[in-house]
């Protein structure tokens, strides 16, 4: 199978804007409510807690969806490393609302999940004690990226996933660079904050 289909699918399923499909099934329009980004975290601001955490299970769905697709028909790694850079893309910029989205961490969770659990498991307790510490989610979810990509680079993982790291990091970075501005100005809002 080429590795062109496996970025357009990749990609297509990760721009399903799923904090922009429950808002308006809600009657609300996320991109101009909060911080008008379309992700997990302005999901919870301001359709609630349940739906919140419902945009974020779903936004991990689609990329689970394209790795399960991609380690049945290719298997190979560097499919898998394709899979889940265009589904981070199109779920930052997706072509079903413009190329808007969100910053792409519940997409790189759900798919450090699947390729490395126990990693994983690592990182979240690391992103989740700096948000309760700092009641800063972009804190937390820039730790996130950051701690994943330093376990994939210490530890034995291939030079394909170790790059995802990477990537992931820079990306997650990218999106994020609005709340870093914020986090040095001390106008970044906390966790709770509407």
């Amino acid at each position: 199978m080429h590795y062109a289909f496996v970025i357009v699918y990749s990609y297509l399923l990760g721009a399903i804007p799923s904090a922009y499909i429950i808002g308006q099934i809600k009657g609300k329009d996320i991109t101009s409510e909060g911080s008008g980004n379309i992700g997990g975290t302005n999901a919870y601001r301001v359709l609630g807690a349940r739906l919140g955490i419902i945009v974020a299970l779903m936004d991990a769905g689609k990329v689970l969806l394209a790795l399960i697709l991609t380690r049945t028909l290719l298997g190979t790694e560097a499919g898998l490393f394709c899979a889940v850079l265009a589904a981070v893309v199109g779920h930052n910029w997706s072509v079903y609302v413009g190329f808007r989205g969100g910053k792409g961490i519940a997409v790189s969770i759900g798919a450090y999940l699947f390729l490395f659990p126990e990693l994983t498991g690592l990182a979240l307790l690391s992103a989740v004690f700096i948000v309760l510490v700092t009641k800063y989610v972009s804190l937390g979810s820039l730790n996130f990226v950051m701690t994943m990509a330093i376990l994939l680079l210490v530890t034995d993982a291939s030079l394909w996933f170790k790059g995802l790291g990477v990537l992931l990091l820079l990306i997650g970075m990218y999106r994020h660079k609005v709340n870093i501005k914020a986090l040095r100005a001390g106008t970044e809002r906390r966790f709770g904050d509407k």
